[in-house]
């Protein structure tokens, strides 16, 4: 609110503004102290929604380290990158293998020279005999006009949705292709329109495998074909040299049952192929025995095994999988990090210092002071607000609690439990219960026994993550019915509530200071106004009994 702008003491020479700010200093304490309680009430908001902000990375990262493929990395080598690659998957058990002899898998390749001769890029593709491509267009129901792009004095049909050609009465615009149907014309479910547009290429890409077809309309290039031809949905890689009039056909996979092989006259003529070309299967002999593979790229015992080069000089390729111990273990550290990490913020919130001497600063005050001193004097305003609170100390409890209930069945009694694979909470209660980890023991637990850590960190009923998860989870939902989660509005906490009745408090006592204020300045108006006639009675009287002569 603006205030009036006012001139005192023009009778009687008290500055009756500053007067009146003293008087009013005193009584604005109320709201002064309404605006630091509610300062404080925020300050403590902002460090619990702190603690939950951790609370929830925690939360997610026991989530994360749930899934089994953080127990059970693998790593492997090859003697001899160069002939033969390995990568182990998760389930691949601590194996090697041998590779005494390899031959590669090959593709489907084929060169020849185009049409016999005389191709060019630019040649029209219209003029090479092939077959005119038949293309449908499924109608729907209400359709009253669409167009198509038939071949030239090609007009389209219909036929029913088994195939059968049906009239539908229409007009048909050669020049433009818009089919227009006749006013009242009922189209039937799954009826199509078919009609002949440009030219065709049909193909196999596998041996008894279904044809495949590319189209180009009526008036491309030959060079418009290489390029359909050469699509990522063929399976084909293909290449024109229009210096030597050569065509390349490669397949992109491998493997016996890899083929190139074209359907039609035509098309056989342009590819100069009249049969079927087929690639090669790559033969490896393992441990002794042979196999044979389609493709460079196998499975063995969940470890997939790359071929680069065919070898049968007598050298070998040892192929070994094994833990991998540290990537393992640099998962479980992780966790245990943030875990701490999220420990060591609600035990020093809980343990930090409370100045209560330093109360916020009231807007007056912090005219009086500079930047400097400010922040240093928020800095201990600010500090504590969590101290000794019984919400982050039982939470601290939980969570400590958990790392010394959680067990896995196991043969193994020595490692049926966290702290004996070398996680425990240590002796020292006033670190809040943070892990200490053993590095020598839970390595060595690992290569032990990976599916036994799996189990201490994971089972469903007694493994430490759900627990956490759900730990974590339960006073997340307590602090955010306290104070709310970040952005969330005043009304749906009980912190937020409580700002919402000092701010109504603060606007109640505002207002009464307000008209207070008014009421100090009307005395002072009719004190100046009293001052002002008895100052003109006293000029008058003055001047009646000769004054001035």
């Amino acid at each position: 609110m603006t205030s009036p702008i006012r001139f005192g003491g023009l009778a009687s020479g008290i500055d009756t503004d500053s007067i009146i700010k003293q008087m009013m200093q005193a009584e604005r304490i109320p709201v002064d102290r309404l605006e630091q309680k509610k300062q404080v009430t925020e300050w403590r908001r902002d460090s619990y929604r702190e603690v939950n902000r951790s609370l929830l990375a925690l939360r997610n990262s026991a989530v994360d380290m749930m899934f089994s493929r953080n127990y059970y990395a693998k790593t492997a080598s090859s003697s001899d990158e160069s002939r033969v690659s390995v990568v182990a998957g998760p389930s691949s058990g601590n194996a090697s293998l041998t590779i005494n002899s390899a031959t590669l898998a090959t593709s489907a390749s084929h060169v020849a020279v185009a049409n016999g001769g005389g191709i060019t890029n630019n040649t029209a593709v219209s003029t090479l005999g092939l077959e005119v491509g038949i293309r449908k267009q499924t109608l729907t129901a209400g359709t009253t006009e669409l167009t198509v792009k038939p071949l030239p004095n090609n007009p389209p049909t219909f036929t029913d949705k088994d195939g059968n050609a049906i009239s539908l009465a229409h007009t048909y615009d050669a020049a433009t292709g818009k089919i227009t149907f006749d006013s009242g014309v009922t189209i039937p479910e799954g009826a199509q329109v078919v009609y002949e547009a440009g030219y065709q290429v049909r193909f196999r890409n596998e041996d008894g495998g279904a044809l495949q077809t590319v189209y180009v309309d009526e008036n491309a290039k030959f060079k418009d074909l290489v390029t359909a031809m050469n699509g990522t949905k063929t399976g084909i890689s293909t290449f024109f040299d229009e210096a030597s009039g050569q065509i390349s056909l490669t397949r992109k996979s491998t493997g016996v049952k890899s083929i190139i092989e074209f359907e039609g006259t035509a098309a056989k003529t342009l590819f100069g192929l009249s049969g079927s070309v087929a690639g090669t299967n790559a033969s490896v002999d393992v441990n002794g025995i042979t196999l044979t593979q389609s493709s460079n790229t196998f499975t063995i015992d969940n470890m997939t095994i790359t071929l680069k080069s065919s070898f049968n000089d007598g050298t070998k390729v040892n192929l070994s999988a094994a833990t991998d111990t540290q990537k393992i273990f640099d998962g479980i550290k992780g966790f245990v990090d943030k875990y701490n990490e999220t420990i060591d913020l609600m035990n020093n919130k809980t343990r930090e210092e409370r100045f209560r001497s330093f109360s916020p600063l009231t807007q007056a005050q912090r005219d009086e002071l500079s930047e400097d001193e400010i922040k240093k004097w928020e800095e201990k305003a600010m500090s504590g607000m969590l101290r000794g609170d019984t919400i982050l100390r039982g939470t601290m409890d939980n969570l400590r609690s958990k790392w010394s209930s959680a067990t896995a069945a196991s043969n193994d009694v020595e490692m049926s439990r966290l702290f004996q694979i070398g996680l425990s909470t240590g002796a020292d209660f006033t670190n809040g219960g943070k892990i200490e980890l053993n590095e020598e023991k839970l390595k060595a637990a690992i290569e032990k026994d990976p599916e036994q850590v799996y189990q201490l960190f994971t089972d469903a009923e007694t493994g430490l993550l759900p627990q956490i998860r759900d730990a974590a989870k339960d006073s997340r939902d307590t602090i955010t019915r306290i104070a709310g989660a970040d952005g969330s509005g005043s009304q749906t906490h009980s912190m937020g509530k409580e700002m919402t009745d000092i701010d109504s408090r603060i606007k109640r006592l505002n207002d009464l200071l307000i008209d207070k204020e008014n009421a100090y300045y009307r005395r002072f108006t009719a004190m100046e106004t009293a001052m002002n006639q008895a100052n003109a009675q006293a000029a008058s009287l003055s001047q009646f009994l000769g004054g001035g002569m």
